[in-house]
């Protein structure tokens, strides 16, 4: 039996049957967030034409200090972030803690239970209750999960936000009815001057971080999303299928880096790989690999000179194996425009794998690539 992933690639679309849809900028940063992946392609997400590649994906994905106060939950510490990621209980103990904080708005109580800062980014635990939410009258479905939406973290006088977000789901419902989610947030662009705006891009934590200190760090959610009733039919704006309540949800405590600063490792590669296929022709360019507790993360350039194609989905991506030649699971956004894109992703490892082999290739969407074992090349782990 075919899985849902392969149904869905052989299913034939005719772009030429649809309009054109001019999003306002809002709605585009709002798609850009919610794009996330659990395939094992690398997928492209151009600024241009992001919204046509933010939309496959998310139909592939089976997963995405208060005005009400905030008091310590004793009911119940929640998923843990291991849960989410398959890994065994407690391999991250030392490394994240548990906050256990909870703050209700607008009749939705979300709960941080666990959060742990890893390289370039932070991981969240949370759990979403909205069995007070007035679903009828929003005309959300009964059955509908609520999410939290568009997140800002603040460290140390830093703001981060407007970045790149992954939202993970627990398959079912707990029993009260609530759901657990894995927020995945990027530490990548920040304003350093309190004045509004985004003042450093391509930011990483770890490398700036006095691994003595303590930092204040503070979660804040000014809005949850939910889905409209018949969002799975519709075409056209992110308002016409998607939803969200305002308000305030912030979290407050501390956090230190030493210790998954110490345990991550830096890989530098500086690699400039020449790929020229028949449908496509350009430089790859790897910088460095960076490998942490919690995963494998690659971040790489493509400038095409032949090839850019938005509808197909033409693109160059990374296939990672182990010592063993089992493939790496992983998922990847980026931008870009029609002659360059970035890309950052992201894999999941074990920690007794000791060498991977990093594989170029150019391929499409629906699984049709050519892998480039000649420009491979393979790194070992030190411990």
């Amino acid at each position: 039996m075919k899985n849902e992933y392969d149904l869905l690639n052989d299913i034939e679309v005719d772009f030429d049957e649809y309009d054109d849809v001019e999003l306002s900028e809002r709605e585009k940063e709002k798609m850009k967030n919610r794009f996330r992946s659990q395939i094992t392609s690398v997928q492209k997400k151009n600024r241009r034409p992001l919204i046509a590649s933010a939309i496959v994906v998310v139909a592939l994905s089976s997963v995405v200090l208060s005005n009400g106060g905030v008091w310590a939950s004793v009911v119940k510490i929640g998923q843990q972030i291991e849960q989410f990621l398959d890994k065994p209980d407690d391999s991250f103990t030392g490394y994240k803690q548990t906050v256990n904080q909870t703050v209700n708005d607008q009749n939705v109580k979300i709960t941080l239970n666990e959060m742990m800062l890893d390289d370039e980014q932070i991981l969240l635990s949370l759990n979403v209750n909205a069995n007070e939410l007035d679903k009828r009258g929003l005309d959300i479905e009964n059955v509908s999960a609520i999410r939290p939406g568009a997140l800002r973290v603040s460290i140390d006088g830093m703001d981060f936000f407007d970045s790149t977000y992954s939202l993970q789901r627990e398959n079912k419902q707990t029993e009260d009815g609530s759901w657990n989610y894995l927020y995945n947030f990027k530490l990548e662009q920040a304003d350093t001057n309190s004045d509004g705006k985004l003042d450093m891009h391509h930011y990483n934590i770890l490398d700036n971080l006095d691994l003595n200190k303590n930092y204040e760090i503070k979660v804040a959610f000014n809005s949850v999303e939910y889905d409209k009733k018949g969002a799975s039919n519709s075409i056209g704006r992110y308002s016409d299928s998607f939803g969200e309540i305002k308000g305030n949800w912030v979290f407050e405590t501390k956090v230190n880096g030493s210790k998954i600063a110490s345990d991550t490792k830096i890989y530098p590669v500086d690699k400039e790989i020449q790929i020229d296929t028949e449908d496509i022709e350009g430089i790859m360019r790897i910088k460095e690999v960076r490998v942490s507790p919690v995963s494998m993360k690659i971040h790489y350039t493509f400038e095409y000179r032949k090839g850019y194609n938005q509808r197909n989905g033409l693109n160059a991506g990374l296939r990672i194996e182990d010592e063993h030649g089992r493939q790496l699971l992983g998922h990847a956004t980026g931008e870009g425009t029609d002659t360059l894109f970035e890309m950052d992703a992201e894999y999941s490892i074990n920690q007794n794998v000791k060498k991977v082999k990093i594989i170029p290739y150019a391929g499409y969407l629906n699984g049709e690539a050519t892998y480039l074992k000649d420009q491979a090349f393979e790194l070992t782990l030190t411990k």
